[in-house]
């Protein structure tokens, strides 16, 4: 009782690229809003919306992994013929491998009633004054709201830029271990199907017009490579520090004001801030 596989495929995919395409536009927004910190703080209806479509994409890259194996256990008559197989535990091993960021991530703001919480900072490069916006996931420790000390022992922020790339290459990653796992246990019966897949780049695009930085944490980028061929000449024209509008390599940047995000609960009163470990500008050619 479940869809055709190459059905279950689609609709997973198309729903966290719809989502992190959501994300991209509401950041897009919030970049574009102010140079500076003290006017983003009329932006919440923003804010609020980046908050609810990051834990959303969470959410629908998490669940992907489930339509994974939905797909994978379809070619197989019972659990234990499935269970036996050594392509089945390939593939088991490697989604492990490729999830482990998205299903900490999702189990950490679903099970320890934490929200994500923006992080930002003034900088100025090149002659280019702007944002860099963080995030971070609450949590509770002697009393105060703080960055999760489970989740950020080692980094109390990361940029909400990298997690977009970080959930369109999950997907990506996911796929090719489907494809070669479909290639060793199934058998084309007829010919090539049109794999055309449009929301998926139209999620690239999105992401690639965002300014690309970490907070010293490692880009996704370091562990799989993605080529951008083209954009569409219609597209809403890209952010400086963006793949398609690159960081200056001879200028030094310079750091102003940050701002901790975090949501008053009528009850606490004491805060701890998160600090980045660096700001590292990413470059691309």
């Amino acid at each position: 009782n479940l869809r055709l596989p190459l059905g279950i495929y689609n609709t997973s995919v198309s729903r966290v690229c719809n989502k992190t395409e959501s994300l991209c536009q509401r950041l897009d927004t919030y970049f574009r809003a102010s140079t500076r910190l003290e006017p983003l703080e009329h932006e919440t209806t923003t804010l609020n919306q980046i908050i609810d479509y990051v834990e959303l994409s969470v959410y629908a890259a998490a669940e992907h992994v489930d339509d994974i194996d939905s797909i994978a256990s379809g070619f197989f008559v019972s659990t234990s013929h499935r269970d036996k197989n050594a392509s089945y535990r390939k593939l088991q091993k490697e989604i492990k491998r490729h999830k482990r960021f998205i299903s900490a991530f999702a189990n950490a703001i679903k099970h320890q009633q934490s929200r994500i919480r923006l992080f930002s900072l003034e900088y100025s490069h090149a002659g280019n004054n702007g944002c860099l916006h963080g995030y971070f996931i609450e949590g509770v420790e002697g009393g105060a709201l703080c960055p999760s000390g489970v989740f950020h022992k080692d980094q109390q922020v990361f940029s909400i830029t990298a997690l977009v790339w970080e959930i369109l290459l999950f997907l990506l990653l996911c796929s090719r271990e489907l494809h070669q796992f479909l290639e060793s246990i199934a058998h084309q019966i007829q010919g090539p199907v049109n794999t055309a897949f449009e929301i998926f780049p139209k999620a690239i695009l999105a992401a690639s017009r965002l300014p690309n930085y970490t907070f010293g944490e490692e880009h996704p980028f370091a562990r799989s490579t993605l080529y951008l061929i083209q954009g569409s000449e219609s597209a809403k024209p890209a952010m400086y520090g963006s793949m398609l509008n690159g960081w200056n390599r001879y200028s030094d940047a310079s750091f102003g004001q940050f701002a901790s995000r975090f949501e008053a609960d009528g009850s606490t009163r004491s805060f701890r801030f998160a600090h980045p470990k660096a700001v590292v500008l990413q470059h691309w050619d």
